[in-house]
């Protein structure tokens, strides 16, 4: 690890500019859009763009097809993540569906070594071509870095050795079957939005910290923004009521401790709407990013 201490450095901007995951084309433009709305000169930030190729409205491809297409951006960004390490920054996904987080995660582990994960979102993304009920890929980037799923994505996330015990998730709501089967082996620290009601989201992100630094050399923190409720981010893929108000979230992220054990970070999942989303979910991104990184901005 370098002896620079990660939390002194200024934040990179790594837009994931991705939607087939989803299969939605407002999230392959949402990071873009939330550059357009000042959300880099608000953070003072160096952005590292990583545009996928082809775009949505230029083809139209089989599951295969669509999938290598996935893979190939999955590297783009775990080489992106590496560089912004190396180049003296810390690293901050804006994405884009949640097949970014394969390249995050894979991106710090090749610089950092193992790391834990902090899962906050309302979907525990553990599915896999079989278990899916929509086969959209931006539900299985979890599985992928805990080794379930196809030989081409398990490649692309190779660098990351987390094991089950090393993941908490906050926030979880929405569980598929197959997602289920896996929840209940017992090896995951799933802390559902029921425990987070019966509980409070102090104890649970308190609780996520400890799971995510036990025997790791710190962990890398994933917020895909439909874990909060609609009210606060409507312009999400899935959304589901029930979630997270905004407010608790940058509360409570405001005073996670052992912040000095987060390695990067993503926030993931904006799909705008429209236009007029654009502003509020600058303001929203720009509000997690302060509070789970306040020495950086």
């Amino acid at each position: 690890m370098e002896s620079i201490s990660h939390q002194s450095k200024p934040i990179a901007l790594i837009t994931a500019e991705i939607g087939w995951g989803s299969m939605k084309p407002s999230a392959e433009i949402a990071p873009q859009a939330l550059l357009d709305a000042g959300l880099a000169e608000r953070l003072g930030a160096k952005v590292y763009r990583v545009p996928c190729s082809p775009k949505m409205n230029e083809t139209s491809p089989s599951y295969e097809e669509t999938e290598r297409i996935i893979v190939n951006h999955i590297f783009e960004v775990k080489a992106a993540v590496v560089q912004a390490i190396q180049d003296g920054f810390f690293p901050v996904i804006i994405g884009g569906d949640h097949t970014s987080a394969v390249g995050f995660h894979a991106g710090l582990a090749s610089v950092y070594g193992g790391l834990g994960i902090i899962w906050i979102d309302t979907h525990p993304d553990l599915n896999t071509l079989e278990t899916s009920p929509s086969g959209h890929i931006h539900g299985m980037p979890l599985a992928t870095l805990l080794k379930r799923g196809s030989d081409s994505m398990l490649n692309a996330g190779k660098e990351c050795k987390t094991r089950d015990n090393q993941v908490a998730m906050i926030g979880t709501r929405d569980i598929d079957a197959g997602e289920l089967t896996w929840l209940n082996e017992g090896n995951i620290n799933c802390m559902t939005m029921d425990f987070v009601r019966r509980n409070g989201l102090k104890s649970a992100i308190e609780q996520a910290v400890m799971t995510a630094t036990a025997d790791t050399n710190g962990f890398g923190l994933t917020i895909d923004i439909d874990v909060l409720d609609p009210v606060d981010a409507p312009f999400v893929a899935t959304p589901v009521d029930g979630g997270i108000m905004l407010k608790e979230l940058i509360s409570e992220l405001c005073e996670m401790p052992m912040r000095e054990k987060m390695m990067g970070l993503e926030v993931t999942e904006y799909t705008p709407r429209s236009s007029d989303d654009d502003d509020a979910a600058c303001e929203l991104v720009h509000k997690i990013i302060t509070a789970a990184l306040p020495s950086l901005v």
